[in-house]
């Protein structure tokens, strides 16, 4: 059995929840934020974009990351609200999701149990290897999947 498979599983249920959760919602629709306090769809999505560049660099630590514009200040740790015209588009976003996804897939294939029990080359919460700090951001990406449920339900239903 592959050790990854459960990871992988993760990866491809969190694909097919963010692209079910921004299907038909608008880019208006993406920034709405509940309360005016809440974070919008954007936001979400985007924030696990920007971690899935962590998954990356984790399992790979050579590899030259793509990254949207502005994406550490918007998405990143203590990122703010920004005027709507300073995010990128939703479509754009989630095609980025996407595609860091596929990307960690391909480095899970050629993962050795020793490089994912060895020590992370990042100061990261969740643990000292780069498995355990893997292992967090899956859990954090299912924390944000299910906000973004939420979110998504909330302005449908809001229409």
């Amino acid at each position: 059995m592959d050790p990854f498979s459960l990871l992988k599983k993760g990866i491809s249920y969190h694909n097919q929840k963010v692209t079910k959760a921004t299907e038909g919602i608008t880019q208006a629709e993406a920034l709405f934020r509940p309360y005016n306090s809440a974070n919008s769809l954007l936001w979400e999505v985007g924030h696990l974009t920007f971690f899935r560049n962590t998954y990356i660099k984790l399992l790979n630590s050579t590899e030259k990351l793509e990254k949207l514009d502005n994406e550490t200040a918007l998405f990143g740790f203590g990122s703010t609200t920004h005027a709507p015209e300073v995010y990128p588009a939703l479509e754009a976003v989630v095609g980025a999701f996407l595609q860091r996804g596929t990307r960690i897939e391909e480095l899970l294939a050629t993962t050795t149990p020793d490089h994912w029990d060895s020590d992370s080359p990042i100061n990261f919460p969740g643990g000292k290897t780069v498995g355990s700090q893997i292992e967090f951001l899956l859990l954090h990406e299912g924390l944000h999947t299910g906000e973004m449920m939420y979110i998504s339900t909330l302005i449908k239903r809001l229409r």
